[in-house]
């Protein structure tokens, strides 16, 4: 065992290795003390550096003297960074925030010892740290002479799932896809809204729109024309009865598993039709967790666009699929597919044309990277709002194509 330490000390240089933790699959996290800095040893022995300047959103960011490290079942390291009087957090993308601690070495140990979330909670020199299974973290703090438990925030959810796009016919239709997780089941409203689009200035809204819910194997479960014919009471009392009689709705309670929406015209009539899912309760034990939405992406207002809200802060992979639809019998499929992301007042947050140009390592970490090198993504987290995603394709093409959010909390 001494050669291998060593071994390690002479290839990776090392500079006083202070705190040591494993993870479920045999790697080594080490607190580089006097190199400021977290390595990684994997059970090949190789040693990388997870962040040799970790950077977070507001930008560089050094660990000063970082004396402890842990990590947890989802591969996320904590830091305990001992001068700096901060706890930080590094997912398995190399991605650094601070959990706790004040973000700044200016008077870091004022009101040392106090109590509350993010800066307003204030370490003295911590030193040890660890993690349980429920993801509460547990410090050391030194100076201060006390035990710190830090209780993760709650978990963020996807409430709420839309798409609006061009119905045709055959293939052309509009199909929505979702999955519930957990162990509860949870009460879903799907809706179909055509007439409706006429007052956001949609002129080729489609008229009358059908509604279909299918089970994972494909299977019909119920459909329905026009939402009145069946469970009008019900829908009323959600709040969210669709504006006109001839639109379409399911209420329904379903246990965990994947679920497909199938929109199209009556009598094949086509036109721009919105399909949506809104999660009803707030089951504990289920939550939605994968979100998608296939069909034809054409040009100006025939662009797929898609939305969804999140409750609390969710950290979410958006993908554009296109490419890789042709593996699925999917005709017709868009070449290129790019990607933006806007907030509630159109503002545009981020976009994407080739997933690898950038965050590649960050999205291989997720195991969610696009097949297709010319299929866009973007891992974001956002905050209780309403998130906008419009998928075009690349130079005004056309064809079939996949638009997915999935919930990493």
């Amino acid at each position: 065992m001494r050669v291998n330490v060593q071994l390690w000390t002479a290839r990776a240089m090392f500079n006083s290795p202070a705190g040591v933790a494993e993870d479920s699959s045999g790697n080594v996290y080490v607190a580089d003390d006097l190199n400021d800095t977290i390595r990684k040893v994997t059970p090949g022995r190789v040693v990388s550096t997870l962040v040799p300047r970790g950077t977070t959103e507001e930008g560089q960011y050094l660990f000063t003297d970082p004396l402890g490290v842990a990590v947890d079942g989802a591969g996320n390291v904590y830091v305990a960074d001992t001068f700096n009087g901060r706890i930080g957090k590094i997912t398995p993308g190399r991605v650094v925030s601070i959990l706790g601690g004040l973000d700044t070495s200016v008077a870091r140990f004022d009101h040392a010892g106090d109590d509350g979330s993010g800066s307003a909670a204030r370490f003295d020199t911590p030193r040890g740290i660890a993690v349980d299974n429920a993801g509460n973290v547990y410090v050391a703090d030194t100076e201060n002479e006390m035990i710190r438990r830090g209780v993760p925030p709650p978990v963020g959810q996807l409430l709420n799932i839309s798409t609006r796009l061009g119905v045709n016919t055959g293939d052309n239709v509009l199909i929505g896809g979702f999955k519930i997780s957990g162990s509860a089941n949870r009460q879903v409203l799907l809706r179909a809204l055509g007439p409706t689009l006429h007052s956001f200035g949609i002129n080729d809204a489609l008229v009358d729109p059908v509604l279909e819910l299918h089970d994972g194997a494909g299977t019909l479960l119920v459909a329905n024309d026009n939402w009145k014919d069946t469970q009008q009471a019900s829908i009323d009392a959600t709040g969210k009865a669709p504006s006109n009689d001839l639109e379409p709705a399911i209420l329904r309670t379903l246990p965990p598993g994947g679920y497909t929406a199938i929109v199209r015209g009556k009598n094949n009539t086509v036109g721009v039709g919105l399909v949506e899912a809104y999660v009803v309760d707030q089951a504990v034990g289920a939550r939605l967790t994968n979100l998608s939405t296939r069909g034809f992406v054409d040009v100006n207002q025939n662009v797929m666009i898609g939305g969804f809200i999140c409750g609390n802060d969710v950290s979410v992979v958006v993908r554009a699929l296109g490419p890789t639809l042709a593996q699925f019998s999917v005709p017709n499929v868009l070449a290129d597919p790019t990607l933006e992301l806007r907030d509630e007042n159109g503002t545009l947050i981020t976009s994407n044309d080739n997933w690898g140009d950038n965050q590649e390592g960050e999205i291989e970490a997720t195991g969610l990277a696009p097949p297709g090198e010319t299929e866009s993504a973007v891992i974001i987290t956002r905050p209780a709002s309403n998130t906008t995603a419009i998928v075009h394709g690349k130079n005004n093409t056309t064809g079939n194509a996949l638009v997915e959010a999935y919930s990493l909390n």
